[in-house]
């Protein structure tokens, strides 16, 4: 499915004017061609590239070295279980093993980021999430939600706004996430 009109005058005009270079558009490029099409196909690469001037190689190169970008279609909900050890020690890989067995996901079927048959969850264990203070902390569609630990996850499942993470900007909200690092640090 080809780019929106919509999506290529938008990076061309407000992208393309804040940097030096076409190629320094191409993050947002990537996350952009994404939320429009929830992964990015060979395709979707190809006309980033096109647009940004750019060898797909070197987009591709780029879209597969971040695990925020899907290279097939997902769920409607990427649930993502951080996999660090602050989240390991308070019981994420079991907590992981039991969203997977609530939502009918085979056993070890998740570690690539399976889905479920309805195509509502996809679930997936990702890296540090940068919120280990909530450990074991869980990304639904980059919304943060933690502490959630195995024996939590059936209320989770029922009600994931119980365990949203208050002040803590979704992890697609760059501007917003390094705003709040900034904070921490002081």
């Amino acid at each position: 499915m080809p780019l929106s009109h919509e999506l290529k005058d938008r990076i061309t005009k407000d992208y393309f004017l804040r940097y030096a270079t076409k190629r320094a558009a191409l993050m947002p490029a990537l996350w952009m061609a994404q939320q429009e099409h929830g992964w990015l196909s060979r395709e979707t690469v190809e006309e980033v590239a096109e647009l940004l001037d750019m060898h797909p190689t070197d987009v591709a190169a780029v879209a597969s070295f971040y695990v925020m970008f899907n290279h097939r279609p997902v769920g409607k909900k990427i649930v993502e279980v951080c996999e660090n050890p602050s989240c390991v020690i308070n019981g994420a890989t079991e907590t992981l093993h039991r969203i997977c067995e609530r939502l009918g996901i085979p056993a070890g079927a998740h570690h690539g980021g399976a889905t479920t048959a309805d195509g509502e969850f996809t679930v997936r264990p990702t890296e540090c999430v940068a919120a280990c203070d909530k450990a074991p902390v869980i990304q639904v569609n980059s919304r943060y939600y933690g502490p959630v630990p195995p024996d939590k996850v059936d209320e989770f499942l029922a009600d994931m706004e119980k365990f949203n993470v208050e002040g803590l900007p979704a992890a697609n909200d760059l501007e917003g996430r390094a705003k709040h690092l900034r904070r921490e640090v002081r």
